[in-house]
């Protein structure tokens, strides 16, 4: 009985000082690891998300203690975006664009001969991003309990647009007889589109978890946290200069009777994230 005791005793004056050794330390540094959902809010009548989108995030973030039990966290975060969009037959619409090889042409660079570009009809799209994100929140956590202690997190996500990418399922059509029969769906992959997504995005959220002191000073960390996109993903583009990428039409006359647009949409993040802290 006596050795149970000692033992307890001995755990627990182990735990404490362990949890102490971290909760003193004013900064802690290391990596971290996410995954999540992406859930776009469509603006516009002619394009529809499909389905729910992915996010991958790899980086560092590090912990300034401005008090016992609040921090303020930051980092630098590279987060890989898969967008899925369908185009939308709106009043019997249908979604086109022209193209040269992997490039997405604007509207003014169709120069009427048809010599060096395609007519695509898209159905749907992959949009693919790699964004580099700068969180700024504040951290209000408790006091060790044990080994765990618990924490709450507010602040913004801020990302900038590295590169993109379109994978575009559709039909490739005839730009002098564009209602004519259509062939079998193809893929156009890694199709270029530049400035089409706006270059900055930012989300607003919360998110809460568990720190864990497992040997010393280091702790592993687990979250999960919702953020609310309030900028828009993509370019809003000159419609009078012809300098969109898309346009909507009917299949009887794709080429002279259209209506230029550009896609719109916000983004909102459900993400789960481990990190390991120094």
């Amino acid at each position: 009985m006596k050795k149970l005791i000692y033992s307890f005793v001995g755990l627990f004056i182990l735990t404490n000082s362990f949890a102490q050794e971290a909760a003193d330390k004013k900064v802690q540094a290391g990596l971290i690891l996410g995954s999540g959902l992406a859930i776009q809010k469509v603006g516009t009548n002619y394009i529809a998300t499909n389905g729910v989108g992915s996010d991958l995030t790899i980086g560092a973030n590090v912990n300034f203690g401005l008090t016992e039990t609040i921090a303020f966290t930051t980092g630098a975060e590279f987060d890989f975006s898969t967008l899925k969009y369908k185009a939308d037959a709106y009043k019997g619409n249908n979604v086109y664009y022209w193209y040269n090889d992997r490039e997405i042409l604007e509207l003014n660079e169709v120069d009427g001969t048809n010599a060096n570009h395609q007519l695509f009809e898209l159905m749907e799209r992959r949009q693919k991003a790699v964004y580099l994100t700068i969180p700024t929140m504040l951290t209000f956590r408790t006091n060790f309990i044990g080994y765990f202690r618990y924490f709450g997190k507010f602040g913004l996500r801020n990302s900038f647009l590295l590169k993109s990418s379109s994978f575009d399922k559709g039909y490739d059509l005839n730009p002098n007889s564009p209602d004519g029969t259509k062939s079998g769906s193809v893929n156009l992959d890694e199709m270029k589109a530049p400035g089409e997504m706006f270059f900055f995005k930012s989300a607003v959220g919360l998110a809460g978890g568990a720190e864990w002191n497992f040997t010393g000073s280091t702790c592993l960390m687990a979250e999960i946290g919702f953020y609310y996109g309030f900028t828009p993903l993509h370019t809003n583009r000159n419609i009078d200069k012809d300098n969109n990428y898309l346009f909507a039409a009917t299949i009887a006359d794709p080429v002279t009777s259209k209506t230029n647009f550009n896609n719109k949409a916000t983004q909102s993040q459900l993400m789960f994230k481990l990190s390991i802290l120094f």
